[in-house]
């Protein structure tokens, strides 16, 4: 899956927590429907803002607070990402391959310096 880092950039200084949240969250359904089309993701933004994965079987649940995900929001663009990334993991999430999203959720900062070095 590809990423536009601009695109990305203007959504996490202007999309409300919500939306944002919700955004990411499409974001890492993509992900996941190139490597499976079976992955299903829902989310809930009421009192947590919660990502639930299934695929057949397997079933994965992370759940930040609404001032947890604002502060990764605004930390970097991908900050989330990397976030609910690493949670879907920890319970047992296997990443099939690095895409050019997934690369740039894993060095976001050695990204971002390689793209200012060109820039230049």
């Amino acid at each position: 899956m590809n990423t536009n880092t601009f695109f990305r950039t203007t959504k996490a200084n202007t999309f409300t927590v919500r939306k944002f949240f919700k955004n990411v969250a499409t974001d890492i359904e993509a992900q996941l429907r190139q490597w499976d089309d079976a992955y299903r993701v829902e989310v809930e933004t009421w009192r947590t803002y919660t990502l639930s994965v299934t695929n057949g079987k397997q079933k994965f649940r992370v759940a930040l607070s609404k001032n947890d995900v604002e502060l990764l929001q605004h930390t970097h663009p991908y900050a989330l990402d990397e976030k609910l990334w690493t949670l879907l993991e920890k319970q047992g999430l296997e990443v099939q391959d690095i895409s050019e999203y997934m690369y740039i959720i894993v060095n976001y900062d050695l990204y971002r310096r390689d793209r200012l070095r060109v820039a230049r």
